[in-house]
This record gives C-alpha cells, structure tokens and sequence, in this order.
C-alpha cells in the first residue's frame, strides 16, 4: 500500500487546518482593503471574505460563487492612464539601456559566417575506430586460441 492509497483523517485535519488559516489571511486583508479604502480612495483591489464554514453538506469549502472577488470601480480613463505610463516606462528603459533592445536576425552583418567543417572527418574517424576495436578483438581471439 503507498502513502497516497492511505488517506485518513489526519490528512482531512490538515486540509482543514490549512483553509482555516488561508480563510483568516483572506479576511484580514479584506478588513484591511476596506481600511484602506475608507482612509485613501485609491485603494483597489478585489476585496473577499471565505468562510470555511460556509459550503454544502459541511466540507468546509465555500462554493464558488462566494469566492468571486468584488472590485473597485474604475476611471474611465484608467486603463489609457496606464498604458500611456507603461510606454514612458519602456522608452526612458530604451534610452538608458539600449543593449536590452532585442535585435533583428539580419542586423548582424558585421560578424562573418563560420566555415562548415565537413562530416567526413568525422565519418573517417568513426570507421577507423571501429576497424581498430575490430582487428584487435581478432587478434586476442587468435592469442587465446593458440
């Protein structure tokens, strides 16, 4: 029997333990979000409570539609607002950095291309290796036979 056959209520303690712990997590920074957000108005982010007693038939899992965050509303503009300060970003990086820029495959043309090396070589050395492994099995053959 392997450790994963054996499931008892230890393992079911623990998995409960641990969503217990996750549940509190999730409610101290849902209680913090709305802190913060009664304090600064730009505070956003989804904001959730789970209640491990919450679920069917008492498993001690909240169904999924109670775990659906709820989130802040937004400006109009935010998302604009964003993306502009995203492009400023990656320009002043441009500037500072241009060796981060990725290049194009054809915009190495100063570097001159490798000579092949040929797979004859390669090719001969094998056989010759193989012929010597071969002629010197012949010849301790023959020594034993003698």
């Amino acid at each position: 029997m392997s450790k994963t056959d054996a499931v008892g209520p230890k393992d079911a303690s623990d998995w409960n333990e641990a969503w217990s712990a996750v549940s509190q997590l999730a409610a101290a920074r849902g209680t913090t979000l709305r802190e913060l957000g009664q304090v600064d108005g730009s505070a956003a982010g989804p904001i959730s409570t789970i209640d491990p007693t919450d679920g069917a038939a008492g498993s001690g899992f909240a169904p999924a539609a109670d775990l659906t965050p709820s989130f802040a509303p937004m400006a109009p503009d935010q998302l604009a607002r964003d993306i502009a300060e995203i492009e400023r970003a990656a320009a002043a990086l441009r500037r500072a950095e241009p060796a981060l820029e990725p290049r194009l495959p054809g915009s190495q043309s100063g570097s001159e291309p490798r000579a092949a090396n040929s797979i004859w070589l390669l090719v001969c050395v094998i056989w010759l290796t193989a012929a010597a492994v071969v002629s010197c099995a012949i010849g301790a053959i023959m020594l034993l036979l003698r």
